[in-house]
């Protein structure tokens, strides 16, 4: 399997993941969520749903558990539209790339204050 293709397959997925979450999904648990990027292994068996929320630790909890409850109904809404022999298993996962950034910036910021 070439890469291109499972990067672009990936990419078709997170498109109908974030369609089916915005449009589909009615539950008010899952708070304001993105979908970041979603990661294909070689054989297409598994692919990784990577995810953040706005908010705090309470809300990144309740997405959590929301979107293990509706992760059938997912796969089956992106299995009617995508045709590959064998769907792969999704598993969501929390992206912290973002707030590792900001604590990044403050850890400068802070070195520049000492400095000046």
């Amino acid at each position: 399997m070439s890469e291109l293709r499972v990067n672009r397959l990936g990419e078709q997925i997170k498109k109908e993941i974030t369609y089916i979450l915005s449009t589909k999904v009615k539950n008010h648990d899952l708070g304001f969520i993105t979908v970041t990027e979603v990661k294909l292994t070689g054989d297409y068996s598994q692919a990784t749903v990577y995810y953040t929320v706005l908010g705090g630790e309470k809300e990144k909890l309740k997405t959590s558990q929301s979107l293990q409850k509706i992760k059938g109904f997912i796969k089956s809404e992106i299995a009617k539209k995508i045709k590959i022999r064998k769907f792969p298993e999704l598993v969501f996962t929390y992206d912290a790339t973002s707030e590792y950034a900001m604590h990044i910036e403050q850890l400068i910021a802070s070195v520049n204050k000492g400095e000046k």
